[in-house]
């Protein structure tokens, strides 16, 4: 059959479209057969056809199941069962009203029009589906399937076309989050044996959670089975996410089949292919897409992984006829070459023309082959599975936490084998030297997710309390999304949080659970998700993206674990003279006797009220008539023990609760004074690494910022035994641009060892001069070197391990 398609406005759209079709079709046989006998003496058969006509039509065979044979047979069109023509092929559905016409014709000619518009007025569509089961006796409502983690625009289709939610019946998942096919062989067989009409069978191919990829070829084989017991469906295959990767397995056509203005852009392509990261589709889901143009619909969004904008999605019939049931008005069967106006298939009518014309000219330029799309999708494929290796390593041995995947590591490999290969021959290393090493690269194709989408839990190593995981989860996504009221600039990278729900992930869930270290109960299960769509993707960036996710794991943990104690800041960059700007920055005292106070923090804040403002300033004139520290100590406000948000310190500097006014005392003061002060700004804040694997830079690293008026710069650090060191400088270097500085930099310190100095047994600052040259990288990823001149030194003191004595 010929193939036909439209663009929708998405794939929810499609879908809807997709089911309405097969709902419709499925009651053509019906229909037809109660046109034939319709006896109305005005509009019935009989006004246009004549008795032999009608007994001819009657006539037509039809494939169908016999009981009594136990096989399907022809069977004319008048000796079906009601329950035959529930389950007619529905190519066969698709020609019967012409194949009925052409049995009619020879005895006179058929007024094509009036029988056509004959049968749509005895169809589904017209006299509506209450009346229709009514009329031919179907007792039981006709259901559809779909896995149990289906978009909700199926439950939707079904409520739009009067079926009912329950009419869908959720598939369980199996392990891999996939269609169980043998959980739909049960409701399958159970349909068969109550006579319940199956309207059709949906396989996802690629879920936007869990990036699975249905056994569709599976799926097809059952239909084959069933079919031949008498029971058949249409099969909708929702490639809304994943219709694209189909293709990666088709080759370009013959260079004088390519049109024209293709083929200056394949023969360049050609010319200078260099070293390009690509990998392929699993054997399993290259299985899977080898079969889905067996499907009876496809829907597929050119907005998802075709790399278009907004709104384009598309729905692709197999056999374009099925269309026909679902028209404002009934074409005639034997048109002409121009199709009729778009606006009369499907649930949209009139529509904007840019989204078909976008996605035209990206499928004409770019090529619906693995030399264009397919050669896209192949790298962000490899994209994907550095990601994958990368979350499956990214929880160092003696972290506070573990990262499991979604997906199990590849039958084959232990998870000690894959540690290695991935931090021997993956992590940090060239994309051109990762594809040299055959092992590397039969790993990618194995491991990872079936369709781009990385899901992922990170659990407190050792905990089992699904509850409390999800609470991570939530803190990591709070700290690595932007909000309104949000600096962007303060989000290290971007991730999105979803739930898998417990009741529809079902058996795969418990084991991910146990993966992971939870409990196998009830409770639905907090995950993040990353989806690779960059094909340009530098596997280095990949592990620099890691080790920034698992600091701020590190922030996460405290946020969720840490006790309610007093902290204390120290000022680092004072009010400006004669300035509007009321604001000041200070830094944390880091400690790590107690485990709250490990933490490295730079934060810019302002007082309250003009009163505090007031006594700061009292506050800070005294400490520098009397040469001592203007130090701050958080106190503690009013809280409910069981809150899951606590007034730690992560709370107190990030949540509104408090961080639009949390008191200080002021430690120094002779009067002891508190004031209030609000949050501006949070230019660093980060856990130690307590990690054994951690090693000294090469350099000393400082990190630089401040604002138009003030330069501070305050060390980072690294392994311990380490030193705190916080500065101000004598103006803002040059070539750090005043953005940049407001950022923060992490600078490098020219020249100066990245180990503590040590003299006599005791830590000592290191930067004895005040001038050193710095490097950083700065804007468009430039690295800048230039020099720095050291004003005043704030605060410098050794820090020791957890237990041991300060030098």
């Amino acid at each position: 059959p010929l193939a036909w398609g439209h663009v929708t406005c998405g794939g929810s759209v499609a879908n809807i479209e997709a089911l309405w079709a097969s709902r419709n079709i499925k009651f053509v046989p019906l229909a037809v057969r109660a046109a034939l006998l319709n006896n109305d003496p005005e509009v019935g058969a009989v006004t246009f056809l004549s008795e032999e006509q009608v007994e001819l039509g009657l006539k037509t065979p039809l494939l169908v199941y016999n009981s009594e044979s136990g096989r399907r047979e022809q069977t004319m069109l008048e000796d079906c069962t009601t329950w035959q023509l529930l389950n007619v092929d529905i190519d066969e559905v698709c020609d019967l009203v012409e194949n009925v016409i052409t049995l009619m014709a020879p005895v006179s000619p058929v007024q094509v029009d009036r029988f056509s518009e004959l049968v749509e007025r005895e169809g589904v569509m017209s006299i509506g589906l209450f009346n229709f089961h009514k009329k031919h006796c179907i007792e039981d409502s006709p259901v559809y399937t779909a896995p149990a983690n289906n978009h909700y625009s199926w439950s939707k289709a079904g409520t739009i076309l009067g079926l009912g939610s329950d009419a869908l019946i959720p598939i369980q998942l199996d392990v891999n989050f996939r269609q169980d096919v043998g959980h739909l062989r049960e409701k399958l067989t159970d349909f068969l044996k109550k006579e319940i009409p199956v309207i059709s069978v949906t396989a996802v191919m690629g879920s936007t959670e869990e990036s699975a990829v249905d056994p569709i070829a599976d799926i097809y084989d059952l239909r084959e089975e069933f079919r031949a017991k008498g029971l058949n469906f249409a099969i909708l295959a929702d490639g809304a996410w994943g219709g694209y990767f189909k293709t990666m397995l088709i080759d370009d056509p013959e260079p004088d089949k390519i049109p024209q203005n293709r083929r200056l852009s394949i023969a360049t392509k050609r010319k200078f292919d260099g070293f390009v990261p690509y990998c392929e589709l699993s054997p399993y889901v290259q299985r899977q897409y080898e079969h889905i143009q067996f499907a009876d619909t496809i829907t597929i969004d050119p907005h998802k992984s075709g790399f278009c904008p907004y709104p384009g999605g598309a729905l692709c019939y197999r056999n374009g006829k099925m269309r026909y049931q679902i028209a404002l008005c009934q074409p005639v069967v034997f048109h002409g070459e121009n199709d009729p106006s778009m606006g009369v298939y499907g649930v949209e009518g009139s529509k904007p023309g840019a989204a078909p014309a976008g996605i035209f000219m990206s499928h004409n330029i770019i090529g619906l082959s693995n030399r264009g799309y397919g050669r896209i999708l192949g790298q962000c494929t490899a994209t994907a599975k550095l990601f994958y290796a990368m979350w499956l390593t990214v929880a160092k041995e003696d972290d506070p936490f573990v990262c499991v995947p979604l997906q199990d590591i590849p039958e084959g490999y232990d998870k000690e084998s894959c540690r290695k290969l991935v931090e021997d021959k993956i992590a940090f290393k060239t994309m051109a030297e990762m594809y040299q090493e055959s092992d590397v690269v039969k790993f990618l194709k194995l491991c990872g997710p079936d369709t781009m989408i990385n899901t992922f839990v990170v659990n407190f190593r050792g905990n089992d309390n699904v509850q409390l995981s999800n609470r991570l989860q939530t803190a990591l996504s709070d700290a690595m999304n932007i909000f309104v009221g949000t600096n962007a600039h303060r989000v290290p990278l971007m991730l999105m949080q979803s739930s898998l729900d417990a009741k529809k992930h079902g058996r795969g869930l418990e084991i991910f659970k146990e993966r992971a270290g939870l409990c196998k109960d009830g409770t639905d299960m907090n995950v993040m998700i990353n989806t690779c769509m960059n094909p340009w993707q530098a596997s280095e960036c990949i592990s620099t993206i890691g080790d920034l996710f698992r600091m701020t794991v590190l922030n996460c943990i405290g946020r969720v674990k840490d006790a309610v104690v007093n902290h204390r800041f120290i000022l680092a960059g004072s009010f400006v003279d004669k300035a509007e700007d009321g604001s000041i920055f200070i830094e944390y005292l880091t400690s790590t006797d107690v485990d709250e106070h490990q933490y490295q923090v730079s934060v810019k804040v302002e007082p309250q009220s003009h009163a505090d403002k007031t006594t700061l300033r009292s506050y800070i004139h005294f400490c520098g008539m009397e040469k001592i520290p203007v130090v701050f100590e958080t106190v503690t406000p009013s809280y409910n023990e069981g809150d899951e948000n606590v007034p730690n310190l992560y709370n107190i500097l990030h949540l509104q609760n408090w961080d639009q006014k949390f008191c200080v005392k002021l430690v120094n003061d002779e009067d002891d004074n508190t004031i209030s002060l609000k949050v501006l700004d949070i230019p660093r804040y980060q856990h130690l690494d307590m990690s054994a694997t951690v090693t000294y830079p090469e350099k000393q690293k400082y990190f630089i910022y401040g604002d138009s008026t003030r330069t501070i710069i305050a060390h980072v650090m690294t392994k311990l035994p380490d030193f705190q060191h916080t500065a101000t400088l004598a103006s803002r270097p040059h070539s750090l641009t005043s953005t940049m500085l407001e950022i923060g930099v992490m600078a490098d310190v020219e020249g100066v060892e990245g180990a503590p100095l040590e003299i006599a047994g005791g830590i000592r600052q290191p930067l004895q001069g005040n001038c050193y040259e710095v490097s950083f990288v700065g804007e468009l990823h430039a690295t800048i070197h230039t020099s720095i001149s050291i004003k005043d030194t704030v605060f410098f003191s050794a820090i020791s391990p957890k237990g041991a004595c300060a030098s």
